[in-house]
């Protein structure tokens, strides 16, 4: 008989995981490279743009946090961590295409 080491559950997570992170790290060189591009440009009195990053970063602090004091209310609420876990990449994913964009 067929016997399978993770849940179906974990392999959805494992799977969710690894397209957060494709596109988590696709949007993280596309900043890269258009902060390359522009390095050596004159600011001209303008201000960097990070507002979107510092809320992407708040985003995935409280993320971090929330998954930390679910699981102390209750064990059953491991799972929530995990959510909360998979949401922060995503959070800053965002904030990176909303840098792009701007």
């Amino acid at each position: 008989m067929f016997n399978i080491l993770v849940s179906p559950l974990t392999v959805i997570t494992i799977v969710v995981g690894i397209v957060i992170s494709f596109f988590y790290l696709r949007s993280m060189w596309q900043v890269l490279q258009s902060v390359a591009k522009t390095l050596d440009n004159p600011d001209e009195g303008e201000s960097d743009g990070f507002g979107h990053s510092f809320v992407g970063a708040i985003v995935a602090v409280v993320a971090s946090s929330l998954a930390i004091i679910s699981y102390g209310l209750a064990p059953q609420l491991l799972y929530v961590g995990i959510v909360l876990a998979l949401a922060s990449p995503i959070a800053v994913a965002y904030t990176f295409s909303r840098e792009l964009d701007d």
